[in-house]
């Protein structure tokens, strides 16, 4: 397993586990990502601002999150708080391939976040997640993230909102 900065050239990859990512979303009931987002052209832009990652098993790509240090807008306003106010790592658009789930390899983003933020001496990390998408609540809420409370998105989406201190 590793972990890479992704490139223009693993788009098709990458959107092979969005869409898998998706699938199982609809699959549980949760309208999370069942509108056409994250687009190829949201990921291509992840890339260039050197934001997008994948997980590789062997020489396939199984995985890919976006990690941030550059702030998210839609967290400026929250129904709830946020536990502090110094700067933070932000973990957008986590999807796993359907052949790859069980594996560790979410946790693994989550864990390669907390290493950068390492190296950046920065201290927290944000997440957002849709209310109905228990298996991503229960991911954070293992790794010890704590809700904070709720967002809107841009599109008018809430989400609920968590925050880890490291």
């Amino acid at each position: 397993m590793v972990i890479r900065a992704a490139e223009s050239s693993d788009i098709d990859a990458i959107m092979a586990c969005i869409t898998d990512a998706q699938a199982l979303l609809r699959s549980y009931g949760v309208d999370q990502w069942q509108d056409g987002y994250p687009t190829a052209e949201i990921i291509l832009n992840d890339i260039a601002r050197g934001e997008s990652f994948v997980l590789t098993e062997g020489d396939n790509i199984v995985a890919t999150a976006v990690i941030s240090f550059a702030g998210e807008p839609t967290y400026t306003t929250i129904e709830g708080e946020w536990k502090n106010s110094n700067p933070y790592a932000v973990i957008h658009r986590l999807a796993v391939r359907s052949t790859a789930r069980g594996k560790g390899y979410a946790k693994a983003f989550f864990d390669y976040a907390e290493q950068l933020c390492s190296k950046r001496s920065i201290s927290e990390i944000r997440v957002d997640t849709h209310a109905d998408n228990r298996i991503m609540q229960g991911l954070l809420e293992g790794l010890g993230y704590r809700y904070c409370g709720v967002i809107t998105l841009t599109s008018g989406a809430k989400r609920i909102a968590l925050q880890k201190s490291l």
